[in-house]
């Protein structure tokens, strides 16, 4: 018995590691939200929600603070006018010759996050297209993949590199069956 509990004992910790590493991965999947002045969005949008005759005690008496209003910088909720658009074509910087985007891939968001700093977000309509587009990636890339983790939704991530660029990329089932695969790319050396 102190076997098999050793045993699920070890399952638990892994699938919690794991979990920990996605977790820990999609905060960097994601452009970090701007202003059009290229503020983070957290005074900007308060600026706008008072303007607009709203903030903490207009309407609110439990001094609950809105996500798109809040100090700590906040996400727009969505339908905000602080809210970015999408970018479905990579920005004139991308590292192409570095990161191979596979030909007919479907580009859900791109962007650069600062000088030698991007990501990239491809839809794939279910998983054998996201682990296609996954391995074109790292074989016309010549990446060396490591750290892969595989979770029990399907989800995967691991750290690619090939000398030029340093990548965290993540496999996200959607509940539709779709894959997002995600990319959060950054240059090294010089």
């Amino acid at each position: 018995m102190a076997v098999r509990d050793s045993s699920a004992a070890m399952r638990f910790g892994a699938s919690a590691v794991a979990a920990t590493v996605l977790l820990l991965g999609l905060g960097g999947c994601a452009p970090e939200p701007t202003t059009p002045d290229g503020g983070t969005g957290a005074s900007a949008s308060a600026d706008a929600d008072a303007a607009a005759g709203g903030g903490a005690d207009a309407g609110s008496d439990s001094g609950e603070q809105k996500a798109s209003g809040d100090s700590d910088g906040g996400w727009p909720q969505q339908g905000d006018p602080q809210d970015g658009a999408k970018s479905t074509s990579l920005p004139e910087s991308f590292p192409s010759e570095g990161f191979v985007v596979p030909d007919g891939a479907q580009i859900d968001d791109a962007g650069e996050r600062s000088p030698g700093s991007w990501y990239l977000v491809l839809a794939a309509e279910d998983q054998s297209e996201a682990d296609a587009l996954w391995q074109s990636i790292v074989s016309g890339s010549g990446f060396t993949e490591a750290d892969r983790a595989e979770g029990d939704a399907g989800d995967v991530s691991a750290t690619l590199t090939n000398g030029a660029l340093s990548v965290f990329a993540l496999q996200i089932p959607q509940d539709d069956g779709s894959v997002l695969v995600s990319f959060d790319i950054t240059a090294v050396g010089g």
